[in-house]
């Protein structure tokens, strides 16, 4: 899951760990029910206790005693100067300690408490925690330039619920306030975006639930360049074989009006209820863009039609589709040509999957498939010089023999100036 979430400022950075840290205390705490027992006989002690270090804390194993008035186990230990408490369960045989921000020997007491709360005998245990998440993680970031930014991988194998900073220097050698993106990705990868073509350094923090922070890694690079083409040069250039078609006013001019995430009949919208061996209706479905200049394209990002929120990753909406280019259009050709020869001609710029975050069923959206939608699916595409863009929608969310397409809305990004 990668749950993409980007602001800036402290105070961005001080609501996400206190939401973080609210979770964790609402996941936590129990309270109890019912009136309050009474029984002055404490419970025998916790046997056969063993430590198993993890990362950032350590599974506490025991065995417990054959009797019923028992209610939870407690532990508690010194953190950093600080008390800290955890419960478990009595029907496990185990305690679990995490969120231990640093490599540190931790000596923790147990005792098993019964339904008046009276204390067994205490059992000392200790272990030294795994290297934390946090740490993990950071050492394995890898960053790289990117059009616009800068591309940040890393290694989360237990997926936990992180966030990752980035720092930028300005001009007067600062560090700005910091962007970043929420993940609990395995294989986790983010692109933060916006900055100019000019060498620069960033710093690349992580964070947890708990509140704990990574070292600081640092690296200087120069982003690539790119600008947002200019929608308003955009336009149809129909080609046999071609989908020109429209339902309802839906029209293929909706695909470079600016409006990205409203409802109702602002996507265009190609006719329905057509025969699948009819002339532009055939699978897959073709419609051709005219840049209306000469661009060397870096990505694209496409916005899903959503006459209603349930079209998200439903209706006619592309799944499976490529994207082509080619600087001049090639004259004198059959209209057969403009079938399956024309690819011949055309450069693949890229072979594209509209992934949904959940991978939930159609009609289920979640929100982290609700925020992707909204910000739009972004590809990759072939360093080349092109003017004209032709899709091939192979699929649909509907499937693979459905000839209809809708779509909201599409931006072209590169560099349409040679000199730069």
């Amino acid at each position: 899951m990668r749950f993409i979430i980007e602001t800036t400022g402290k105070a961005a950075r001080s609501a996400y760990l206190w939401i973080m840290a609210a979770m964790c205390a609402l996941s936590c705490t129990e309270a109890p029910t019912g009136q309050t027992p009474t029984n002055s006989t404490p419970p025998p002690p916790l046997e056969n206790v063993q430590a198993e270090p993890m990362p950032g804390g350590a599974k506490i194993s025991y065995r417990l005693p054959n009797q019923t008035d028992i209610s939870y186990v407690k532990g508690e230990f010194m953190f950093q100067g600080k008390p800290k408490t955890v419960r478990a369960s009595v029907y496990e045989n185990s305690l679990t300690v995490e969120g231990l921000g640093s490599v540190e020997p931790i000596e923790i007491t147990l005792w098993l408490v019964n339904h008046s709360e009276i204390l067994s005998p205490p059992t000392v245990t200790s272990f030294t925690p795994l290297t934390p998440p946090v740490h993990a993680i950071s050492a394995s970031a890898e960053l790289r330039p990117d059009f616009g930014g800068i591309n940040v991988r890393w290694k989360n194998p237990d997926g936990i619920e992180i966030g990752v900073f980035l720092y930028s220097q300005k001009d007067d050698g600062e560090y700005d306030n910091g962007a970043f993106t929420f993940s609990q990705a395995k294989e986790g990868e983010y692109v933060f975006r916006g900055f100019r073509d000019t060498l620069r350094t960033f710093r690349l923090q992580i964070t947890d639930k708990w509140g704990n922070l990574s070292e600081m890694k640092e690296v200087t690079l120069t982003p690539l360049f790119e600008k947002l083409l200019d929608r308003t040069r955009h336009g149809q250039r129909a080609l046999p074989w071609d989908n020109t078609s429209s339902q309802g006013g839906q029209n293929f001019s909706f695909l470079f009006d600016g409006v990205k995430t409203s409802t109702g009949n602002v996507s265009w919208h190609t006719q329905e209820n057509q025969p699948l061996d009819q002339k532009g209706f055939t699978v897959p479905t073709m419609f051709t863009i005219d840049l209306g200049v000469e661009a060397s394209l870096s990505r694209l990002i496409l916005w899903q039609g959503r006459w209603a929120e349930w079209f998200l990753y439903g209706h006619h909406n592309p799944r499976l589709f490529e994207v082509w280019g080619i600087k001049e259009l090639p004259t004198g050709k059959p209209d057969d040509y403009w079938k399956d020869d024309w690819k011949d001609d055309w450069i693949l710029l890229s072979d594209c999957e509209m992934k949904k975050p959940s991978n939930s069923a159609m009609g289920t959206n979640t929100n982290e498939d609700v925020a992707q939608a909204n910000a739009g699916h972004e590809f990759y595409t072939k360093l080349a010089t092109v003017r004209y863009i032709r899709f091939s929608v192979k699929a649909t969310w509907t499937g693979n023999k459905d000839n209809n397409v809708t779509i909201q809305e599409i931006e072209f990004w590169g560099n349409d100036n040679p000199g730069l």
